[in-house]
């Protein structure tokens, strides 16, 4: 702690941190009598990943920035700003950090013990509602920062992706896409459970052929996107789901102004239909196999020279 910097009563207010707007004076005045000042030089890390989360932070003063670890790369999910909150998803959900938060350049912060946080969460209706959206946010903005697609986007515009994106759940069993269905308005991204993905075997009736798991931070719909075909198979929920619905108009305009993100895209769709025949060929006859031909699609290269990239 900082013996220079008071907590201040006013520092509590809507007006200076939004997300606490939903307090009622009483929790604002248990917080407030709660709060420890705490100083971080630039470079240095507030959270770590992977640790046990201790305090709700405050953005006083100072630029702090998001990054998470994923398959040994690092990537930037997020800048937090003065006015900013954070800290709340590992309070929220019990959990540990689940990406990295290191000061920019000088910071000081308010930190609020987790359990006088959760005692707060627990009698505010209104607050816990507010918490639980925006952990969902930064849970959906670190899968859009791993993921092999919306890597490529600067991070400004993922923050429009998360700004006009739809969230969702679904139930044990539930489709999110089905098999031939033409309806082509939205790309999602699987943000937490599982889903299996299945085609209809074409020779034996009431039989399904299962082609692949989907889990947190994988695609969906992305293939009719790219083919503007209908959809190839369905994907249907093993238990409860939630999934981050992005609408394709915005793919596709995306793909349009950014090379690397329309090269990953396209990319991603080829090498998963190129795996899909594979699986096929060893399940099925050749006739049976070339259910997938409709779906064919140019190499990489051809497309590369196609879109001069």
């Amino acid at each position: 702690m900082d013996s220079d910097v008071i907590v201040r009563s006013e520092d509590f207010q809507g007006s200076a941190f939004p997300d606490l707007a939903v307090l009622y004076p009483e929790d604002l005045e248990v917080m407030f009598e709660a709060a420890e000042v705490q100083t971080f030089a630039a470079n240095e890390p507030v959270i770590t990943e992977g640790q046990e989360g201790k305090y709700l932070f405050l953005v006083k003063s100072g630029l702090l920035r998001v990054v998470k670890h994923h398959a040994g790369s690092t990537y930037e999910v997020a800048t937090i700003a003065p006015g900013d909150v954070f800290g709340e998803a590992s309070i929220l959900y019990k959990s540990k950090a689940g990406a990295e938060v290191r000061a920019m350049d000088d910071c000081v912060l308010y930190a609020i013990p987790k359990q006088v946080v959760q005692d707060v969460l627990q009698s505010n209706e209104r607050f816990m509602r507010a918490t639980t959206q925006l952990a969902e946010k930064r849970s959906a903005a670190s899968a859009l920062a791993v993921n092999p697609i919306f890597s490529t986007l600067p991070m400004a515009v993922r923050e429009v992706v998360l700004f006009n994106a739809k969230f969702f759940s679904l139930q044990p069993g539930e489709v999110l896409i089905a098999e031939g269905d033409v309806e082509d308005n939205h790309m999602f991204i699987i943000l937490a459970g599982e889903l299996k993905v299945r085609i209809v075997h074409p020779n034996e009736k009431g039989k399904n052929i299962e082609l692949a798991t989907l889990s947190s931070g994988d695609e969906a719909g992305e293939i009719t996107v790219v083919t503007n075909l209908p959809h190839m198979a369905t994907v249907a929920a093993t238990g409860q789901v939630r999934v981050l619905a992005i609408r394709n108009s915005c793919i596709v305009a995306w793909a349009n102004r950014y090379s690397d993100f329309a090269y990953a895209l396209y990319g991603l769709v080829y090498r998963k239909l190129t795996q899909t025949q594979e699986v096929l060929k060893n399940i099925l006859s050749p006739r049976e196999a070339k259910i997938l031909t409709l779906y064919t699609m140019p190499s990489l290269e051809e497309f590369k020279k196609q879109h001069h990239l």
